[in-house]
């Protein structure tokens, strides 16, 4: 079995992670960075050499003494990783990664793999599948690899007559980081929240997310004479953008700007070099009363890829604080969450 080694460069680590054919934002550099500013610890490491990893993996762990000098409890989270082409190196990785949790003093180490490959090596190594969720387990990708015309033909004919008509009705959509930029997104944020019941972050918590990934994290407010209608965060790396957050207005919900923000957040995404856009997150199409039904339909009008991933494993490791850990907090969370229909950040 190939032996996994620490990768203490956040440089080495995005060089490698950036380039795998799974790149993906939840294994880039920077998320790991922006988890780190809120209690969880981050570990990576890599298979075969220093100067050109064959594989890898980011880790979060979080975990607290109960009580404060007693034993410690929490979770280890591996999402959509490992970041393997082989079966050997993502055994290797896997395995790195539960003695690593096990010396943070984690409970438990829940992985949601790229593919289904590496779901096989999970159950070989011991992980069982559960139905709690971290990261929807489904959604919809955007191919960007064409110009304007091409790309706005590929999309159903509502959706393209809605983008165009949100020009014809006076919408415009920047790019605002601008203080005045995020105080729009935010108000939206908590509109749309509101009205959707689902909880949001601080306002500090998506100016953060901007900060840490800079340049490859995009604001776009959607505006119609000076009001803010509609607003999208995207954040890129490797290959792929993705639409991280957006909210929008109950107010001229005829001047389509969530359509506008989406189409700007697009062609954004081009200009960064990336070829697909994340739609990140769909409804479980078996459940019709899933609360992202709406937002899927949406989607939908966009004519994207749907991509279902494997779903979620769990190693025990320490079986009791593990069975206390997923009976109470996480499994409280998680059916909160089935409930929205919202990711876990």
């Amino acid at each position: 079995m190939s032996t996994a080694w620490s990768v203490s460069s956040a440089g080495q680590w995005n060089h490698f992670a950036a380039a795998h054919p799974d790149a993906n934002l939840l294994q880039a550099g920077s998320w790991g960075d922006l988890k780190a500013r809120y209690g969880w610890r981050v570990t990576r490491l890599a298979v075969g050499g220093a100067d050109a990893p064959r594989g890898g993996v980011q880790i979060l762990t979080r975990t607290r003494r109960i009580p404060p000098l007693g034993p410690s409890i929490g979770l280890a989270y591996m999402p959509r990783g490992p970041l393997a082409k082989s079966d050997a190196d993502a055994r290797a990785l896997i395995a790195a990664a539960s003695e690593e949790a096990r010396r943070l003093g984690a409970s438990l180490l829940r992985v949601e793999p790229v593919c289904a490959r590496h779901a096989t090596v999970l159950t070989a190594l011991g992980f069982r599948q559960t139905d709690a969720f971290v990261q929807i387990p489904r959604t919809a990708v955007v191919d960007l690899d064409a110009d304007d015309a091409a790309l706005l033909g590929s999309f159903k004919p509502k959706m393209r007559y809605n983008i165009r008509l949100a020009a014809r009705r006076g919408v415009e959509v920047e790019m605002d980081s601008s203080e005045a930029g995020f105080d729009a997104f935010y108000q939206l944020t908590a509109a749309t929240a509101a009205r959707q019941g689902f909880a949001v972050h601080a306002a500090s918590y998506y100016q953060d997310v901007a900060r840490t990934f800079g340049d490859d994290a995009a604001l776009f407010v959607a505006r119609f004479e000076g009001r803010a209608l509609a607003a999208l965060m995207a954040v890129a790396f490797g290959p792929e953008a993705v639409y991280l957050y957006g909210a929008s207005s109950d107010a001229e919900r005829g001047r389509m700007a969530p359509h506008a923000t989406q189409w700007a957040a697009m062609q954004w995404a081009r200009t960064r070099g990336c070829r697909h856009y994340d739609m990140w997150g769909m409804a479980n199409p078996d459940d019709p009363g899933d609360p992202m039904a709406g937002v899927h339909r949406f989607k939908l009008g966009f004519n994207p890829r749907l991509v279902e991933y494997p779903g979620t494993y769990d190693l025990p490791l320490q079986r009791v604080r593990a069975w206390a850990l997923t009976s109470g907090a996480l499994r409280a969370r998680a059916a909160l969450q089935r409930w929205r229909g919202r990711p876990q950040n």
